[in-house]
This record gives C-alpha cells, sequence and structure tokens, in this order.
C-alpha cells in the first residue's frame, strides 16, 4: 500500500493479517522523500514493478518498487501541477492529468511524450484508463 502527503513524501507499507478475524497489520517498508511539493496522487503499475508519483512541482516521477529509486521524471515544460496518471496495461506508458489542460502519454522506458490530447478549457484534475494486453497464441 502506498499514500502521499503534502510534504512531499510517499509512504510504502506491506499489509500483513486480515484473514479471518484476524485484523490487517500495516507494517512500514519504506518512507520516499518524492518530490519537493505536495504530492497529489501515487498509483502502482499493474505488474507491480513501478510506482508513479505526480506533484505540484510540475513532475511526475517514476520509481523502481524494489529498491524505490527513481527510473524517470516526466517534467511537464507548462510549469503546472500534474494532478494523477494512469499506466497502461503493460506498464510500458503512463498517462498524465495537467493543470494545463493537456492530457499526455508518455513512454516510461525514454520519458519522451508519445501523444498529447487537448480540448479541456481548465486542468485535468483526475484520468482514468483501462486497456487490454492481448496475447497471441
Amino acid at each position: 500500500m502506498a499514500a502521499v502527503n503534502n510534504k512531499g513524501h510517499c509512504y510504502i507499507w506491506t499489509l500483513t493479517g486480515g484473514v479471518g478475524d484476524e485484523p490487517t497489520r500495516l507494517n512500514p517498508r519504506h518512507k520516499l522523500s518524492a518530490h519537493k511539493r505536495y504530492v497529489l496522487r501515487c498509483k502502482f503499475s499493474p505488474d507491480s514493478t513501478l510506482l508513479v508519483t505526480t506533484s505540484a512541482d510540475q513532475t511526475a516521477r517514476v520509481w523502481k518498487t524494489t529498491d524505490f529509486s527513481e527510473v524517470q521524471v516526466l517534467q511537464h515544460e507548462a510549469k503546472r501541477w500534474v494532478w494523477d496518471a494512469a499506466f497502461s496495461a503493460d506498464s510500458q506508458y503512463i498517462f498524465t492529468a495537467s493543470s494545463d489542460g493537456v492530457a499526455r502519454l508518455w513512454n516510461v522506458s525514454t520519458g519522451a511524450v508519445e501523444r498529447e490530447y487537448q480540448g479541456h478549457q481548465k486542468a485535468v484534475t483526475a484520468l482514468a484508463f483501462r486497456d487490454e494486453v492481448l496475447s497471441i497464441s
């Protein structure tokens, strides 16, 4: 489990118990100094290998879940808050939502913007994305 705060931190816990009448326990795993300003969202990738955090510092940051080292900084040129993020099903791409009214599709490996989706007159503060990984037999 992960949670963020307005001080720039992301907290990671492992959960144990919760079987039958046993209460679920939160076991602190890691405290990540993720950003210098408000952190707004954190989300795990579908394959659980990555974590993305979004912030008022105009960035989304991608972290490895094995050691919480930084993989990529997705820097928004518009200098606006990055409110939300969503991974593609294969964990290779991230969509971000920003105060500049644009949603962006980023390549996690390169950190490059692959596509921009414009049309909102105001901030895009939340987004959801769903796709499928197709297997060919």
